[in-house]
């Protein structure tokens, strides 16, 4: 499979992308300021988004982007954890996209499916600094 080449992200898009980035991952810190978990579940990412979140579908551009953690973003275990484990303490990973877009769509009623309603929680995270 050859993945299409990404035009690289414009300054503004770079300091957009560093500042979510910067945040941390979005999943991660909704489910610790809900008390659901204690730590972040791996190092942050930045997800280009995709068309209706298809795996392999065009992406969105630059500034179609969420900051997410290794576990969230592609499913990476912490090492000694099962991913049964990892999805009981952290919640799905965007690695299993359809079970991450229901569990999305409960979490964050109102705020769009998948990616899209968490780049809205990362924006109103952003406009807050």
């Amino acid at each position: 499979m050859t993945l299409a080449k990404r035009k690289p992200p414009t300054m503004a898009q770079q300091d957009y992308q560093d500042r979510a980035r910067a945040l941390g991952c979005v999943v991660c810190r909704f489910r610790m300021a809900n008390g659901m978990q204690d730590r972040q579940a791996g190092a942050t990412e930045i997800h280009h988004r995709n068309f209706n979140d298809w795996h392999g579908a065009k992406q969105l551009g630059q500034d179609a982007v969420v900051a997410l953690c290794s576990w969230h973003h592609n499913g990476v275990l912490i090492p000694g954890h099962s991913t049964y484990d990892m999805r009981e303490l952290y919640g799905p990973s965007f690695y299993s996209a359809a079970d991450f877009r229901e569990w999305t769509y409960d979490c964050l009623p109102g705020y769009g499916r998948g990616t899209e309603a968490w780049q809205k929680y990362q924006n109103e995270l952003l406009e807050r600094q």
